[in-house]
Formats: C-alpha cells, sequence, structure tokens
C-alpha cells in the first residue's frame, strides 16, 4: 500500500455563542481536515488544530506532502522520524501539523489491521471515555444556569475559564457551586494570565468552593513560578501551556512544578508523542488529562483513543464539542452522560459527513486571542499582576 494523495481542506466551525476567556473572544472553531489517500482505496481521516491554520496548511502542503508521496503508510516510525527531523528548527509550530498526519498515519494503519485505533497505542484499557462540561466567562448566574444544565446532561466534571477578574471569578465560582451542589468537581483554567502572587491569592481565595484542579495559572516559561504556586495553594495544579513535548514534561518533572499534566496531542505532534508523555507521567505519579484547542469529532475521537488505551486518565478530559453548531462528522458524536463509548470499528471509527465541504473555506485567519476591538478594546497580557 503507498500513499498517493494528501489533500487538506480548512474548515470553521461556528460556536453556539461566543466563548470569552483570558486570551480573548472565540466565535469559532478552526481547524484542518486530512485525508491520506492510497493506492489500495483506504483513506486516512486526520486533523490539525492550532494557532495558525493558514501556516498549518501550507506547512503539510508544500513541506511535508513531499514525504509522504509514495510511502507505505505502514511505516509510522519511519515517517513521522523524517518530519520529526525535518521541523527540528521550527519544531513550535511544525508539531501541530505533524499531529494531523499522525493521527491520519494511524487511522490507514488500524484500518489496513482491521482494527480500532486504540489498538495501536496499547489496547482498549476503558469503553468509555468521560469528558467535562465546559463554561466560559459569563454573567455568574448565567454560568450557574449552564453548569444546571450540563449536570442535567450527565456531566460530573466542569471546567471553568477564569482570569480577568478575581472577584468576578469568584463569584462565579460560588454560583456556579451552589447551582450544582457539593458531588460535581469543579476545575479552573486561567490560561497562564496570572503572576505568581496574584495566582496564589485568587487560588486561595477560590478555594472554599472546593476546587478539583488549577490549569496553568502562570506563563508557561515560569517553571518555578509554577512550583511555587504548587507550594503555596491547597489545590493541585495542572501544567497546560508549559507542558506541550516530552522535553517540557521531563522539565516539570525535575521542578516537581505540578501534580498533573494537561496533554494535547495537536501540541506534542501527535498520539504517538503524547502517549510518550502519557507514560512518562504514569512513571512519576502525575495524573493525566487531555486539554482542547476547539477539535473537530475526527480530532476528539482521536484523543479519546490516547484516552481509552492509557490507565493514567483519572480526571474527564476536555472538549468544547457541546459549544458547537455542526461538525464534519456524518454521524455527530454523542455524549451520553459526559462519557464518550468506544467502538470496535476500524481505525477511528468514524467517517465523513458527505457535506462537509460546506463548513470549508478557502482561507482561515480566525483570531482566538483578543477581544472584537469595537466592542471592548481587551489586551490580555500574560503574567498580571492583579
Amino acid at each position: 500500500m503507498k500513499i498517493i494523495d494528501v489533500l487538506t481542506t480548512p474548515v470553521l466551525i461556528p460556536f453556539k455563542k461566543p466563548a470569552k476567556w483570558s486570551g480573548g473572544t472565540r466565535r469559532n472553531a478552526p481547524a484542518l481536515i486530512i485525508r491520506l489517500l492510497t493506492d489500495e482505496g483506504l483513506i486516512g481521516l486526520g486533523e490539525c488544530v492550532g494557532p495558525t491554520i493558514p501556516t498549518i496548511q501550507a506547512i503539510v502542503e508544500k513541506e511535508f506532502k513531499p514525504f509522504l508521496i509514495g510511502k507505505d503508510p505502514m511505516q509510522t516510525e519511519l515517517i513521522l522520524h523524517q518530519l520529526e527531523e525535518y521541523v527540528l528548527n521550527w519544531s513550535q509550530i511544525g508539531y501541530y501539523a505533524m499531529a494531523g498526519i499522525d493521527i491520519a498515519l494511524l487511522d490507514l494503519k488500524a484500518k489496513a489491521l482491521n482494527t480500532p485505533l486504540y489498538n495501536l497505542l496499547g489496547g482498549l484499557y476503558r469503553k468509555d471515555v468521560r469528558f467535562s462540561g465546559y463554561l466560559f466567562i459569563d454573567d455568574p448566574l448565567v454560568n450557574a444556569k449552564e453548569a444546571e444544565e450540563l449536570v442535567a446532561k450527565g456531566y460530573d466534571e466542569i471546567k471553568i475559564k477564569v482570569g480577568r477578574e478575581i472577584d468576578y471569578d469568584t463569584q462565579r465560582i460560588k454560583e456556579i457551586r451552589r447551582a450544582v451542589g457539593p458531588d460535581v468537581k469543579l476545575r479552573i483554567d486561567a490560561n497562564q494570565i496570572w503572576s505568581v502572587p496574584t495566582a496564589i491569592r485568587a487560588i486561595n481565595k477560590m478555594a472554599e468552593y472546593d476546587l478539583q484542579l488549577v490549569e496553568q495559572p502562570v506563563p508557561y516559561y515560569d517553571i518555578d513560578g509554577l512550583a511555587a504556586v504548587s507550594r503555596s495553594v491547597p489545590v493541585p495544579i495542572t501544567a497546560d501551556e508549559s507542558c506541550t513535548t516530552f522535553d517540557s514534561a521531563v522539565k516539570l518533572i525535575e521542578k516537581g512544578a505540578v501534580s498533573a499534566f494537561t496533554v494535547y496531542p495537536s501540541e506534542a505532534g501527535g498520539l504517538l508523542k503524547a502517549k510518550q508523555i502519557v507514560e512518562l507521567a504514569n512513571s512519576y505519579g502525575i495524573w493525566c488529562v487531555t486539554g482542547s484547542w476547539a477539535e473537530t469529532g475526527i480530532a476528539t475521537v482521536a484523543n479519546a483513543h490516547l484516552i481509552a488505551s492509557s490507565r493514567n486518565f483519572v480526571f474527564a478530559s476536555d472538549t468544547h464539542y457541546e459549544w458547537y453548531a455542526s461538525d464534519v462528522l456524518r454521524d455527530p458524536l454523542v455524549f451520553a452522560n459526559g462519557k464518550l463509548a468506544m467502538t470496535d470499528k476500524p481505525g477511528l471509527g468514524v467517517e465523513l459527513a458527505p457535506d462537509f465541504n460546506g463548513l470549508a473555506k478557502e482561507e482561515i485567519r480566525e483570531m482566538v486571542f483578543y477581544d472584537d476591538e469595537a466592542a471592548v478594546q481587551y489586551q490580555p497580557r500574560i503574567g498580571m499582576i492583579l
């Protein structure tokens, strides 16, 4: 079997409502859908997400495609090694492109072997993958009502974006806790917006509402700062932007900086590299949860295969899926009681919708940072002292 073509399609999925976080306001989920075509008729599906879809598409089309045409997709290690060496000097953006290729290669290989993709990652460890409900910054009572709706759907963990105003965020957490009761787990994500003293003050103020986790409270480069926050608050800290690659995970462990890793296959360079981080974490007693760049159903399912084949995911993982107005899949994903059931279909186990090109855009420059300048003029600054 040989790869004969690489097709890329940028898509833009509208959110049901604007999603405000510490870095700006999102209104859409941009992604790059990848299809690897073979001479035997099998097609491998992949997806890239990240900060700049036009750049990622150019990397796949102009830089990676020559490495892929004519290759046997069963030689996953060889192909990905070549790509990794090629992006050595620009790996921070190159890994976003590699991630989509990694997913598509594994989907192809699993289809050729007539087995679910999770069997290429260690086999089925759990039949259902738990996901958390997701709340962005809004009026405290609006967030409380949204939280009640998530619990009614069966979600027992809720992730809440914070980071613009400490007192406002505290009021939001208070109302959410009041609405959902004591048994639902609440975690907050500041997206590296706070300074170390601000993070300590904010977390200690919100801790009375029984937080499960705090995600990336300080800038990604401040590993010592993360460790200082971890030692100063009663809530476990998880690294997101500080934990993108195997090397960064090693540094976090060396510093004893966090209790958990928020792992992104999209940032790590794919499922195989993300699995390496998960195994490292497992060796050192670090918990894991997957993060979300607002993936479509393809990468959401790919992440689920990683979780389903790993022992070290004790928390519900991230997804923006409930916020989408549509998806690229023929059969939209169903989260029953906050869980996605894994199937025994070959590969990823999903198919593109016949009309998925209706979501396609010639060029996507979705700005996921900053607010609408005409409305707010909000300019985030990481490491803020509030």
